[in-house]
């Protein structure tokens, strides 16, 4: 079986409510204050800042998994597709952004100050705030909220003007060194090895993926393997294995209905339907099974 695919592999929503909001107005914010549990595999157009206020959660973008906790901030292209998974209910806020030939009609000057060519195409700008730095997000934030929401005079051109600054403050977060903005990682970029390691993962889900293993075969310390993951990754090695595996799993219940659970779990590499089930849980909030009733509507 090709895992080569190895995100959730559903077929990622077209978030048609985003795109009705940002015809509108290109810069769209999330509701303050929302708890959440987690969100479908989505995607759609612009870029995306997706900011963490508590609880903690996985989020899956394109080929990064990454942990989520208060303070953490990720910068993203909207069309990467991606997905948030969360133990429990967490509070975020997400600003959209997205300007196409029709925003220069609302906005025709400062729109030339726009500029995303430092966001990677392809991955994503994962940044952990000291408080001071998070509260002046924050703030500004707050500030680009009372524009969007109000409306009053010349609130377009204040709310161009807040999210400038906070894309601005982003990037210079973003640049500066790693002990002042705690940033990981600050280019979206892999290591070969945690590169290598980490397709060699997603194509051998049903294998032995022990630390141990995997590390002897790439000719390495199983403590540097681990490290490089945590730095690069923002998660584990084991945990990174975990994830991939329940996203799998998530796929199988949902394409292959003549399989049971308990032979998904073995083709995955749980040792047990209850391993799975454990872990299918702890991530989605609901059971294997449960999953593939919703699905099939059965």
């Amino acid at each position: 079986m090709d895992m080569r695919n190895f995100i959730f592999n559903e077929k990622p929503l077209w978030k048609t409510d985003m795109v009705e909001k940002l015809n509108r107005f290109p810069i769209a914010m999330s509701q303050q204050g929302e708890w959440m549990s987690g969100t479908d595999f989505h995607y759609h157009p612009g870029v995306e800042i997706h900011i963490t206020h508590d609880g903690e959660g996985v989020m899956v973008i394109g080929r990064q998994v990454l942990l989520q906790f208060p303070r953490s901030v990720l910068v993203f292209r909207g069309m990467v597709p991606h997905q948030m998974l969360s133990k429990s209910s967490y509070k975020r806020e997400v600003i959209s952004i997205h300007f196409d030939d029709d925003s220069t009609a609302l906005l025709p000057s400062l729109h030339r100050l726009v500029d995303f060519s430092w966001i990677p195409q392809h991955s994503c700008l994962n940044v952990s705030l000291n408080p001071k730095q998070f509260q002046h997000l924050e703030e500004m934030c707050k500030a680009l909220r009372h524009e969007l929401r109000t409306g009053e005079v010349g609130w377009e051109r204040m709310a161009l003007g807040n999210m400038l600054l906070i894309t601005a403050f982003l990037q210079r977060s973003l640049d500066e060194p790693k002990e002042q903005a705690l940033s990981a990682p600050s280019s979206g970029k892999k290591s070969d090895l945690v590169q290598q390691c980490s397709n060699y993962v997603c194509r051998n889900l049903g294998e032995d993926l022990t630390l141990k293993t995997v590390s002897k075969r790439f000719a390495v310390s199983g403590e540097y393997l681990t490290r490089s993951f945590t730095r690069e990754m923002g998660i584990s090695f084991y945990q990174y294995v975990l994830l991939q595996r329940v996203a799998e799993g998530k796929r199988l219940l949902r394409e292959a209905s003549d399989v049971s659970i308990e032979g998904i779990a073995y083709m995955i590499g749980f040792p047990s339907p209850s391993h799975f089930n454990r872990h299918f849980k702890k991530w989605t909030e609901e059971t294997p099974s449960s999953y593939r009733q919703k699905v099939h509507g059965t």
